[in-house]
């Protein structure tokens, strides 16, 4: 059974920051690409109307059997173009699979396919990791910071522990008794939601709507 204090004190995960942005009750629909098998926005059904999108046929299929989305898309994002829009695009662990150049492309398209909100969750800094599962797409290739994230309008939050105390796909860093024990009170300390420079995951979200400017601009004499 959870303990509640524990539960009370947690740091926010991406999850909650996704019911913190559907909460505001402006999101209908939802777009979770590189899906994969389960996804954050199944949680948020049937309120909102949610899409999964993956470019390979066996976790569209697997997604399907367990009816984790409304609708399916099978794409290759960078590729293939999309002709739709929806309130809310989440990328959940995708951005640090694609080589630097390719992660940019990535934002400018994720950018026009988002009507208001986007919400993406990537490790902080390049964290190395291989081919998992005998899956050579797990393999990460770029590394992100905050500065990259800001710079293009995104508030940037800290998630998952830190970085100091945790490694390879979130781990411990260190092989001593408690190190995840200490990470949690380190987290905590640290306040790595809103102090994310500690954090050993990323969560950058942008409302594209921007802000409305609210002053006219002075005639010339």
């Amino acid at each position: 059974m959870p303990n509640p204090l524990r539960q009370l004190l947690r740091p926010r995960s991406a999850a909650d920051f996704t019911a913190q942005i559907v909460a505001t009750g402006e999101v209908k629909t939802a777009l979770d690409i590189g899906c994969g098998t389960r996804s954050h926005l199944s949680q948020f059904r049937p309120s909102v109307q949610t899409t999964g999108l993956d470019a390979h046929a066996d976790a569209i299929d697997l997604a399907k059997q367990r009816g984790i989305h409304d609708h399916y898309i099978q794409a290759d994002i960078l590729s293939d173009n999309l002709d739709a829009t929806f309130d809310l695009v989440t990328l959940f662990g995708l951005i640090e699979h694609l080589r630097k150049a390719s992660g940019l492309e990535l934002l400018d398209r994720v950018e026009r396919l988002s009507a208001k909100f986007i919400l993406l969750e990537t490790p902080h800094g390049f964290v190395p990791q291989g081919p998992e599962f005998d899956n050579e797409f797990q393999r990460h290739h770029s590394g992100w910071f905050i500065n990259e994230f800001e710079g293009r309008g995104y508030t940037v939050h800290g998630t998952t522990g830190t970085r100091h105390l945790r490694g390879y796909m979130a781990g411990p860093r260190y092989n001593f008794p408690g190190c995840l024990l200490l990470d949690e009170a380190l987290t905590l300390l640290l306040r790595i939601n809103r102090k994310p420079k500690h954090a050993f995951n990323l969560v950058a979200i942008k409302d594209v709507r921007g802000v409305s400017a609210r002053h006219k601009k002075e005639a010339q004499p």
